[in-house]
């Protein structure tokens, strides 16, 4: 996989509430995730905290790489890491101390599984065109409608009330849905921060070239500084989606594994003296 990450505090942050990852999980399958909290627990952005909670549930869930399971398990590691920020953050009845938008792909071959609450958002570039995967989970202002997969920069969208997010009810079950990929496609992952300011146009025709993730990625995010982006904003750019990390042969076997090759090495320098001492036998000193 060709991966980028970047992040940018907004104009007047130090520092953003963003967070993010990319991790293999498990043999074969990788996780790409970006989160927007508000609100703290324990002195961490709640943003860190549920992404943090989401990744380490799945790495005890995931034993293998068929697509119903995989998507069980997203949806079981949403509702756990909702059910610890909520009991954490000691919400009440009268008030919620805070939550988080979280947006996580599992990709595994040919297979993307898509997990999603709140406002952050995935995309699916294919064939030069760029296909919205997940829907807000908000009320939004003047310039919106629902019937848009992407808005433009000079859209007026004048705030928004999440209607969902991770941590601010007691049981949640996230959006979950299954994507087959084809040679060529790209995901793209990213906070509101983001796609407040960049359109659904803008990013396919970036990604419309033969630049790597990483110059993509960079290209964005100057666009949108550019553009005065009061909040923070994160954006992850992943191609060439099937080269995930290579599952091992049937029995955990490598060729290549380290252990194997000092085995082959050890073997090899037995027949060596073998054979030396066999010609020292037959022809003498």
């Amino acid at each position: 996989m060709d991966i980028a990450i970047g992040s940018q505090p907004g104009m007047w942050q130090r520092t953003s509430s963003d967070a993010h990852c990319s991790d293999v999980i498990a043999p074969g399958v990788a996780l790409l995730a970006v989160a927007d909290g508000f609100g703290v627990v324990r002195g961490s952005g709640i943003g860190g905290v549920a992404l943090a909670l989401l990744r380490d549930s799945l790495k005890r869930r995931v034993r293998g790489v068929d697509p119903a399971s995989l998507r069980a398990a997203l949806s079981a590691a949403f509702s756990t890491a909702n059910a610890r920020v909520y009991a954490q953050t000691g919400s009440h009845d009268d008030y919620v101390a805070g939550g988080a938008s979280l947006t996580a792909v599992l990709v595994t071959g040919d297979h993307a599984i898509v997990g999603h609450v709140g406002e952050s958002r995935a995309y699916l570039a294919r064939d030069g065109g760029l296909s919205l995967l997940t829907d807000d989970d908000a009320l939004q202002g003047e310039g919106w409608s629902p019937t848009r997969t992407t808005t433009t920069p000079t859209e007026a969208r004048y705030g928004s009330l999440l209607t969902r997010t991770l941590g601010t009810q007691a049981t949640l079950e996230a959006s979950v849905l299954h994507v087959r990929l084809m040679a060529g496609d790209s995901l793209v992952l990213c906070t509101d921060g983001v796609h407040r300011h960049i359109s659904g146009d803008e990013i396919a025709y970036a990604l419309g070239g033969t630049d790597g993730a990483s110059d993509v990625v960079s290209r964005l995010l100057t666009m949108r500084k550019m553009r005065s982006a009061g909040e923070g904003g994160t954006l992850i750019i992943g191609r060439q989606l099937s080269e995930v990390v290579p599952l091992a042969p049937a029995g955990g076997f490598s060729p290549f594994a380290p252990r194997t090759i000092a085995l082959a090495c050890a073997l090899l320098a037995i027949a060596a003296l073998i054979a030396l001492a066999i010609a020292h036998v037959v022809f003498g000193p």
